[in-house]
């Protein structure tokens, strides 16, 4: 008897559907990338500033010792912080315009939307940087704290932008 335990078994690659994307969501995401890139493209010193002007003040209300230093830098319980760009959320907010765009809706009522989403975004974004400031006070390294907390709040984004959606996705 000459039986092979290890039979050979040819097993061919079974045929996983690969979601379809509409048409519809195609050129708003390619709008999100291109808005995303002209982002860049600017300073953004006013909005830097407002950003490390609202975390200071509420980390002062927390109690914690604060300074501005320079335009987008404060000084919180002797740790520099510099606001950057994506500190602010601009990048988020201005990349989701496509998204959240309603093509059913008038500009006026699309206006109203973007800037109470706008207002959302900024207040979730100065929470997050004052948790992300609680963590490190604690011993959270600054990685952890920031750049892992921030790709929570990014995902927490695009599940506010998936529950809002007006494209088809299919």
């Amino acid at each position: 008897m000459n039986a092979n335990p290890f039979p050979r078994v040819t097993a061919r690659p079974s045929a996983i559907p690969l979601p379809r994307v509409s048409r519809e969501f195609l050129p708003r995401a390619a709008l999100a990338a291109l808005f995303l890139m002209v982002t860049y493209q600017f300073d953004w010193e006013w909005l830097r500033f407002l950003t490390s002007e609202s975390a200071l003040r509420v980390s002062a209300l927390l109690g914690r010792a604060t300074a501005r230093v320079s335009l987008d830098t404060i000084n919180v319980q002797g740790q520099l912080f510099q606001i950057g760009i994506a500190c602010t959320f601009v990048d988020v907010f201005l990349g989701s315009i496509p998204l959240l765009w309603d093509l059913k809706k008038t500009l006026r009522q699309n206006a109203s939307w973007l800037l109470a989403v706008a207002m959302i975004f900024f207040v979730f974004n100065i929470f997050r940087l004052e948790i992300a400031q609680g963590l490190y006070f604690r011993g959270v390294p600054w990685i952890v704290a920031d750049e892992v907390l921030g790709g929570f709040s990014y995902f927490a984004v695009w599940l506010f932008l998936w529950h809002q959606r007006t494209w088809k996705w299919a």
